[in-house]
This record gives C-alpha cells, structure tokens and sequence, in this order.
C-alpha cells in the first residue's frame, strides 16, 4: 500500500442529514482494494468471513472477521476488505466523527457481546423504521464501546495452512510439500483436506498447488529469470513441463479461482 493507491470514497452525503448511515452487502467476492472514509465506520460480517487489513500506527494490522466481530475505524483510516468464503453477508454503518468520539476510544477489530450482535441484526432488519433508527443507532455504540473487547486471533483453516506451507517453500527456494504430506504435516488425511478445500475455495489441494506454483514462476519470469532457469528453481524435470503448468493456468484464472482474501490470511501479495 501507498499513499497514492489509497482512494477516498466518500460518505458525507449518506451521513450529512442524520449522521450514520447504515448499508448492507451480499455480494460475492466481495472486495474493496485500499481505501478511506471522511467519517467512523463499523464493518460486522452477518454470515461468512470477511479479511480485513487496515493502517495501524506503524504498520498495517489484519483480521478474519466473522460472527460476533466487527472492524471498527476513525475517519480517514486506509483499510481494505475481501471475501474470506464464497458467499459473504455484513453491515456497514458510517458515522460522523462527532456521534462516534464520546463513546467510543477503541478501534480496530474488536468482539462484540450478545446485545451488540443482536442490535446491528435489528438495524439491517426490512422492518427497522428510520424513525427509531437514530436511538438504535446511538444504542449500539453505548454498547460497543462498554461492552467490546479487542477480536481474538483467528487461527488459520487447515487450507490455508496448507497455503502458507506452499508459498514459505517457494519463497525459501524448498520444494513444494505433496497433498499427502501437506496432509500429515496438518494431521488430517488427504480427503479431510480436499474436503476442506473445497468446502473454503470451491478447488482441490492439487489445483491449490497448481496455481501457487504458476503464480511464484510468473513472477520469477517478471524478475528477468529465463524459463529453463525457473525450471531449475522449482524442481521441474525440464522447462516444457513449466511450460505446460503455465498454460493451463494462466494469471486470470488464478485471480478468479483463488479468492484473494487467501493471498492475504497466507501473508503473500497479490497478483496486479
């Protein structure tokens, strides 16, 4: 992230009349690259999970939100957000920096008690009436800021463990781990991961495998390294079998079938 790859999207005009402004979102693969707000924002997942990172004092923080948690910023912060599943469902509601400062003092992601959870589901709710809004509204700040605590660490899915095991390999030059040993590595069995897989990323260990490969020769091959000298690198028996790899998966479908939510939790960069 730089100053300059971060945009404003502003909500001034959302918030200008009564000084939040609540929207949901269902989409899927949901993801808003690094941005700010000109006012507050609280980001709660209804269902799904979404991968959060904002700006943090000296450097960038992440989160895996999910039910029960919320992401909770000042104005101004950069922050940006994926889909951790495929399908996703969370709130927003946005804040004028006045309403939000003399409840609130603690930001980032932070997990939320029953009575919270159980107001910002009303808010969203087809029924909820404007009028009563504001008080409801005011009402779960008063809660959030008496009754949150800081979220607690997520641990990593046996996927994306799996994933994390893969780019560490590449990254240290090693050779990529199996599926059967990625699978003893972790203690499952091999169709206990496939099973978890697929039920994450809608893709198998071996297809994971595949494009975590792709992806590390595409970038060796952007740095200058010639295709046999990659070859090499990455234990290939010759370069038409890279070549072969590169060709059955291209960098579009790899943005596409791996959400990039998984790039993120796995600590790796993302493809431009």
């Amino acid at each position: 992230m730089t100053a300059h790859s971060v945009y404003l999207s502003s909500k001034q005009a959302l918030i200008q009349s009564s000084g939040y402004a609540c929207l949901h979102d269902r989409e899927a693969r949901y993801e808003r690259r690094w941005h700010s707000h000109d006012c507050a924002m609280l980001l709660w997942p209804q269902s799904g999970s979404l991968v959060t990172a904002w700006a943090g004092d000296q450097s960038a923080q992440t989160a895996t939100l999910m039910r029960n948690t919320a992401l909770l910023l000042p104005a101004g912060t950069a922050h940006q957000t994926l889909s951790g599943t495929a399908r996703q469902r969370h709130g927003e509601l946005y804040l004028a920096s006045d309403l939000l400062r003399p409840l609130c003092t603690a930001y980032g992601a932070l997990q939320l008690d029953g009575a919270a959870v159980a107001m910002l589901d009303a808010l969203l709710h087809p029924a909820a009436r404007p009028q009563g809004a504001e008080y409801l509204v005011r009402a779960i700040m008063a809660q959030v800021a008496s009754a949150a605590r800081p979220a607690p660490v997520a641990p990593l899915s046996p996927p994306q463990q799996m994933l994390r095991g893969f780019a560490l390999a590449l990254e240290q030059e090693g050779t990529v781990a199996t599926i059967d040993a990625s699978a003893a590595r972790l203690g499952i069995s091999v169709r206990q991961l496939q099973r978890a897989c697929q039920q994450e990323w809608n893709l198998s260990p071996v297809a994971v495998r595949r494009l975590m490969v792709a992806r590390h020769a595409r970038m060796l091959l952007a740095e200058g390294l010639s295709l046999s000298a990659v070859s090499v690198r990455l234990g290939f028996a010759n370069s038409g079998h890279l070549g072969r790899l590169l060709r059955g998966v291209d960098a579009t479908a790899m943005q596409a079938r791996l959400p990039a939510a998984a790039l993120v939790e796995a600590g790796l960069p993302q493809l431009s």
